[in-house]
């Protein structure tokens, strides 16, 4: 009697997933890096302020302050058409944040593709006035990598304090940014700009802080603390 070959079953392949188990995308299903850009600019802060507020795409503001060193933060905005239109009403989903200062424009986004996107429409819109410096991406375990301490072969890796907090800080500041259902549709920038609305993202931040108590107890747990809205929003 001949043998049959049993063919075995290919097993789908297992996306690729960061140390830890963890395996996190955009919406747009892209693996979330590290991604920045670093321009230097002509040195006319107040010219580029002006056309990224005549821009559709960005969220600096006619009154917005900068920070102590002068440098403004802001989102770059979903607009195509055919985005979700929960992000097309109201609120509208951040794909990038920005940072003008005196002498410097840098992006932050956390995907290449996004990246890419925010730097074509930089450039179509400021032209010689900025200059490219450097691009950076890394993924997670590339960074993880870099920042990686020395352990025992077997201590189990525990992504250091610095990364955690860098990326939270990135979590943050995209959440004041997202479209809310519980907040009717708004952002929570948006939300603040009303007594009710302040009071509604205050019991968010509330809630939040109250379910992430346990998850901050655990080491390399991604459990960004949502108090540190309150400055962000101006709500102290």
């Amino acid at each position: 009697m001949s043998k049959k070959r049993i063919k075995r079953r290919q097993r789908p392949r297992r996306p690729q997933q960061a140390s830890g188990g963890m395996r996190l995308t955009t919406p747009e299903g892209d693996t979330i890096v590290l991604a920045s850009a670093h321009y230097r600019h002509s040195g006319l802060q107040g010219d580029i302020r002006s056309i990224l507020q005549r821009a559709d795409d960005f969220g600096l503001e006619d009154d917005a302050e900068p920070d102590a060193d002068g440098a403004f933060h802001f989102p770059w905005c979903e607009t195509r058409p055919d985005a979700p239109p929960q992000f097309t009403s109201i609120g509208r989903r951040v794909l990038a944040h920005l940072k003008l200062t005196p002498t410097t424009l840098e992006v932050d986004a956390p995907s290449r593709r996004r990246l890419d996107d925010c730097q074509q429409r930089l450039e179509e819109l400021l032209k010689d006035r900025i200059r490219l410096v450097e691009t950076r991406v890394q993924d997670m375990a590339q960074a993880l990598r870099e920042r990686k301490p020395r352990a025992e072969p077997d201590e189990p890796f525990i992504p250091p304090p610095e990364l955690i907090a860098e990326i939270e800080e990135k979590m943050l500041r995209q959440w004041i940014d997202e479209s809310i259902p519980a907040l009717g549709g708004l952002t929570p920038r948006e939300a603040v700009e009303t007594p009710e609305g302040r009071e509604k993202v205050l019991a968010l931040i509330e809630y939040s802080v109250e379910l992430q108590k346990p998850m901050s107890q655990t080491p390399g747990f991604f459990a960004p603390d949502y108090r540190k809205v309150i400055k962000m929003l101006g709500l102290e």
